[in-house]
């Protein structure tokens, strides 16, 4: 029996459902047909159609912002339909409610403590439900329950949490004098993002020369101001991690990077 969670009335929502349909609507019509009282916020919905990782970056440089007892609805389903499992995650006093196809693999990556639970209990489902729109017709009405103050342990089976789906995401790569890391994600700007730390960092910012495929930089900023209009930096973004950026431009574009890019640091000879 879980006994730290307490709901806060909070609903985010994470998709790939674009904004030129009717999808999301219709989820958040179900949520609050059932939980008149949530608050529900969008993280995005233009999450590139299918794009897991995309939708688990999003989701992990999203949730922890949010109060304790937040309920994050996540659907990037391409398997919606199939044998794939519908799960309830309590994450550090968050819940997450999605598919078990990778979604949650950074949330898993930094959560302190984990609790899952298979959504096999279908009293709580909208009926019919549609085999291609698991998104409102079996996570929405989860997340309702949710608000409504329904314990998880009524909404589902446990699991283990071991059992739940990773992403195969290269790990950051740790030797004494350098740290390799993959771009990640690339956002609307061109920054490319990957999961190196400061504390993962060989040497002093002033020390250290990035690379990744023919860019060169040596040192980090701290903003983008630090450069000229048009010129590249290596900076930690928001979400924590290092970023390859261009002031007022486009890293990805201008300089060829990619989704999987690897990008080295290491520290300069003397």
């Amino acid at each position: 029996m879980l006994r730290t969670w307490q709901e806060s009335g909070i609903v985010t929502f994470l998709s790939d459902y674009g904004l030129q349909d009717s999808y999301v609507a219709q989820v958040k019509g179900v949520i609050l047909d059932r939980a008149r009282q949530a608050t529900i916020v969008d993280i995005t919905h233009l999450i590139p159609p299918q794009d897991i990782l995309e939708g688990a970056f999003q989701l992990s440089t999203a949730w922890r912002v949010f109060p304790a007892g937040t309920i994050h609805l996540a659907i990037v389903d391409p398997g919606v339909g199939t044998a794939r499992r519908a799960v309830l995650l309590v994450a550090d006093q968050h819940a997450f409610v999605l598919p078990d196809n990778g979604l949650a693999s950074f949330v898993l990556a930094e959560a302190s403590s984990i609790a899952a639970w298979e959504l096999d209990r279908p009293q709580f489902f909208r009926h019919p439900v549609s085999a291609t729109f698991h998104g409102r017709d079996l996570f929405a009405p989860i997340a309702a329950a949710l608000v409504t103050g329904v314990p998880p342990d009524d909404l589902g089976s446990p699991l283990d949490p071991a059992t739940l789906v990773r992403l195969p995401v290269p790990a950051v790569q740790i030797a004494a004098d350098r740290v390799i890391g993959p771009v990640v994600s690339i956002d609307r700007f061109g920054n490319c993002r990957t999961l190196i730390r400061p504390e993962q960092l060989p040497g002093a910012a002033d020390r250290l020369l990035v690379r990744c495929n023919t860019l060169v930089l040596r040192g980090l900023s701290r903003t983008f101001a630090d450069v000229a209009p048009g010129q590249p930096l290596a900076l930690f973004g928001s979400h924590g991690g290092l970023e390859l950026a261009v002031r007022d431009g486009n890293a990805a574009a201008q300089w060829g990077l990619v989704r999987g890019s690897l990008v080295e640091v290491h520290v300069v000879a003397e």
